[in-house]
């Protein structure tokens, strides 16, 4: 029987200026402590750079710098966020939430390729509140 390890999902954060789009720190804040109780059967380690007007990030927006490793069951990246593409979309915070979705799906489907025993459908389902759940509903139900 192989090794049982619980991993999380956790982000470092960047703002490349002063003032980032409307929502996002509060965004990023409800998918952390959504993700907080979260346990992933590997550890994905995320850079989250968001664009600004001191440090803007070219386009596209998506994973960048994807590793895997399987014997240490990490996984690492980064996920940039073009301001560009922010100040361009509908809802920026849903952007923001497929953006992320985008990149850790692509992780996932990293780790299924290397590791035979990973399941990558629950892991899925772990994540599947980013697109699934509607961000105002939720400010609406905190307290």
């Amino acid at each position: 029987m192989g090794i049982v390890t619980q991993g999380r999902l956790t982000f470092r954060t960047v703002w490349g200026g002063p003032s980032p789009q409307a929502g996002f720190i509060e965004e990023l804040g409800r998918i952390k402590q959504h993700l907080r109780t979260v346990e992933f059967s590997y550890h994905f380690d995320l850079f989250l750079t968001v664009g600004g007007e001191i440090t803007p990030v070219p386009g596209p927006s998506g994973l960048r710098n994807p590793r895997v490793s399987p014997s240490r069951r990490t996984v690492t990246g980064e996920i940039r966020i073009s301001d560009d593409e922010v100040s361009a979309a509908s809802d920026p915070v849903a952007f923001l939430r497929q953006t992320i979705h985008r990149a850790v799906t692509d992780l996932i489907g990293r780790v299924a390729a290397r590791d035979r025993a990973f399941d990558a459908d629950a892991e899925q389902q772990k994540i599947a509140f980013l697109i699934d759940e509607d961000p105002a509903a939720a400010d609406r139900m905190s307290p």
